[in-house]
């Protein structure tokens, strides 16, 4: 169902400053290129995954260096003063053999890092349904001016013609005052969809950063269809796997599980340790004695420390309870979401159906309106209807085939939603938006 549906989205011929696209691949590519919430996300990821890195290194032997210069003088009261210039050279190492903190803290970088890479997705995602509902949000107001032109254009004719009857007296004052009301009116009424289509076409280029133009129009060929088999059931389990919010609240339950182990071997696990070290120490004593001799030192050093938490005050005990009552409030909380996805994908699946109905019956409203409008226009002709009559006729005419191209745009949305909430939307989709143009 989902390839069918989505493949037939439409693309996108726009005239740009510095370019020019012609598909909707590239308007993409434009606001994948100029969105500053996908690069965030990309440099959070990057940064997460060297964060994984600096936490393993705590894991592995540290040898550190030190070195120092300097002079002491000894004056005792019952002896010569002397000096003794010293430098020492030595190489330390702390290698943790056994920490069970260290490596829960890894885990929960690790955890924090594959987070990372569902929310760069997520953000991917979330900018192709941004991208797709901005550029359908012009296409439906360029489809509003449009049927609002064509109705100017004919309420113009309908005027000009009353003028005209007018003028050899075959209407009355009235008819000329209506027909002139209708036509002010929907002026008006082509203001306010201009009015509406510029905003659009500034949220398209807020999203680009270029101009877009000459957006074409969905072709009529575009079908209109729901997969037989769709079943909210089976998208709800797919959700469950492929959803991004799904993935991010399953990792930070993780997460949250980890924490508790963290709290419990920071405070009640012992950590094992091989310390040890090499020095070298040179003396310049400035006299020498026995006890004081000139020249060179080396020392080695190796042991083996164990460090075991035993009391704190009851900290360890609060610090393990607030982690588990954190992860309880975590886990509640993926619950409460899980429930709203599901509830969002099954009124997606019902609008889905409902608009695909709904598009299929206004179709046959335009056949009917444009039936009573030809029926209405014959009625006027031979003087057996006045001109409201038509006028209405007209108008009722025209909203039906504009709330046709509204409910259009409305199914491909709808479906755009669908796809996000089961993790379904992706570039590669993108690629196949491009055969409904006209």
């Amino acid at each position: 169902m989902k390839k069918h549906i989505i493949a037939s989205f439409i693309a996108a011929t726009v005239a740009l400053p510095t370019a020019h696209a012609e598909s909707l691949s590239e308007v993409y590519n434009l606001a994948k290129a100029h969105d500053p919430s996908l690069r965030a996300a990309n440099a959070s990821y990057r940064a997460d995954k060297e964060q994984v890195e600096v936490t393993r290194g705590n894991l592995y032997p540290n040898i550190s260096f030190s070195g120092n210069l300097g002079y002491t003088n000894t004056n005792p009261d019952n002896s010569d003063s002397y000096g003794n210039t010293q430098n020492q050279l030595a190489l330390n190492l702390d290698y943790p053999i056994y920490s069970p903190a260290l490596d829960y803290g890894v885990d929960a970088v690790e955890i924090t890092f594959a987070s990372a890479g569902v929310e760069l997705e997520q953000a991917k995602e979330q900018l192709i349904f941004n991208t797709l509902n901005d550029y359908f949000a012009v296409l439906t107001a360029q489809a509003t001016l449009d049927t609002t032109r064509s109705q100017v254009k004919s309420y113009a004719g309908q005027l000009d013609r009353v003028k005209k009857q007018y003028e050899v007296g075959l209407v009355s004052v009235t008819d000329l005052q209506d027909a002139q009301a209708a036509y002010d009116s929907i002026l008006v009424t082509e203001l306010e969809a201009e009015s509406d289509l510029t905003i659009a076409l500034e949220s398209l280029y807020q999203r680009t950063g270029q101009s877009i133009e000459n957006i074409p129009r969905l072709s009529d060929a575009f079908p209109i269809e729901v997969d037989p088999n769709l079943n909210a059931d089976a998208l709800i389990k797919r959700a469950m796997t492929s959803n991004k919010s799904i993935q991010v609240l399953d990792l930070s339950v993780e997460s949250a599980q980890n924490n508790i182990d963290i709290q419990k071997a920071s405070g009640r696990v012992p950590t094992v340790s091989i310390t040890g070290s090499l020095a070298r120490t040179d003396n310049n004593y400035s006299t020498e004695t026995s006890s004081r001799q000139d020249g060179v030192t080396n020392t080695a050093s190796i042991g083996l420390g164990v460090a075991i938490p035993l009391y704190s005050g009851g900290a360890i005990s609060a610090s393990v309870r607030q982690a588990v009552a954190s992860a309880e409030s975590v886990f509640e909380s993926r619950a409460s979401s899980i429930q709203d996805i599901e509830l969002s994908i099954r009124s997606a699946v019902l609008q889905l159906k409902t608009l695909a109905a709904q598009v299929k019956a206004q179709q046959q409203v335009i056949r009917s309106s444009e039936s009573a409008l030809e029926a209405t226009q014959a009625g006027y002709d031979v003087g057996t209807r006045n001109i409201v009559e038509l006028l209405d006729a007209q108008s009722t005419y025209f909203d039906a085939k504009n709330t046709y191209e509204q409910l259009r745009y409305s199914f491909v949305l709808q479906q755009i939603t669908l796809d996000q909430l089961t993790g379904d939307l992706s570039e590669e989709d993108i690629a196949k938006l491009n055969q409904w143009l006209i």
